[in-house]
């Protein structure tokens, strides 16, 4: 006798479509969840081996901090320049460490670098253009400030007895290049991340740590543009990658994530760096 064969009803395809539907609604946050947390992890790992080939250039340069670039003021190009992303990368795995895995915005590559920043027998000078573009943003100015001496610009890098408290201090932050007419950020990361707070009373200025000294060079801007949503400077060049949240590292390699109200910490942020520090112990930039 032949067995008869029962075909799925309409309702029946309806409900087995209904739970792949609850099912795959379910997952899809876990996924994604789990995606950004692998990018979190990784990025914390690039900040984390970035801290480390600066402690080993420290070690190689009488504990003193490598300076932003070789050429405080002028023209710069590979050719008489170099960053200090260039200087620290002879002691990193590789040049993949300088980029957040959660960025995906497109930026100069190290292979698209023009031939004019090529400099025959120079191996580094192929990532002058691209280096500039690291979302790891180096707290420049408290750790690396360039001065005005007389009329000359000239790079004063600290050392590491001048940091009171290295485990609270950021040294690298997440940072982006630009932003695009959305406000969302593209072009990559940037080089350069600057404080929120500057404390200057009495001829004593915090970035400059010295009253005999007139003029930080402060890259151009003139602290957070805290109230413009539009501006890649309302965190002062930081950005959130992970969820809301930026990666930050300390001298000493202690790495984690903030939110920008938490880089603001022991700080009135205003406009023109008018706000003072309001708790050195909570504010987290100045090496005191």
């Amino acid at each position: 006798m032949k067995g008869s064969r029962r075909a799925f009803t309409l309702p029946e395809l309806l409900v087995v479509l209904v739970i792949i539907v609850v099912l795959t609604s379910a997952l899809v946050p876990v996924l994604f969840a789990a995606r950004s947390a692998a990018k979190t992890v990784g990025c914390i790992s690039n900040f984390h081996q970035a801290q480390y080939a600066t402690s080993l250039y420290l070690n190689d340069y009488d504990d003193t901090y490598m300076p932003v670039n070789h050429q405080p003021a002028g023209e710069y190009s590979s050719k008489t320049d170099r960053t200090w992303v260039q200087m620290i990368l002879p002691y990193a795995p590789d040049f993949g460490i300088f980029r957040c895995p959660a960025d995906d915005t497109d930026r100069p590559r190290r292979e698209a670098t023009f031939d004019a920043d090529l400099v025959p027998g120079d191996t580094y000078s192929q990532y002058y253009t691209a280096s500039l573009r690291t979302n790891l943003g180096f707290n420049f100015i408290y750790f690396s400030p360039i001065l005005k001496v007389g009329d000359e610009w000239q790079s004063h890098p600290r050392t590491t007895s001048d940091i009171a408290n290295p485990d609270q201090t950021y040294l690298f932050i997440d940072s982006l290049w630009n932003k695009d007419e959305n406000g969302q950020p593209t072009g990559g990361g940037s080089w350069l991340v600057v404080p929120p707070c500057r404390f200057d009373v009495d001829g004593f200025d915090s970035f400059a740590g010295d009253p005999a000294v007139k003029g930080v060079f402060t890259n151009y801007v003139d602290g957070w543009e805290y109230n413009d949503v539009a501006s890649p400077l309302r965190y002062g060049g930081t950005w959130p990658w992970h969820t809301g949240k930026m990666t930050t590292v300390t001298p000493n390699g202690s790495a984690h994530t903030v939110n920008p109200k938490q880089l603001a910490d022991g700080c009135d942020v205003q406009s023109d760096w008018g706000g003072d520090i309001t708790d050195p112990q909570k504010y987290e930039w100045d090496l005191r």
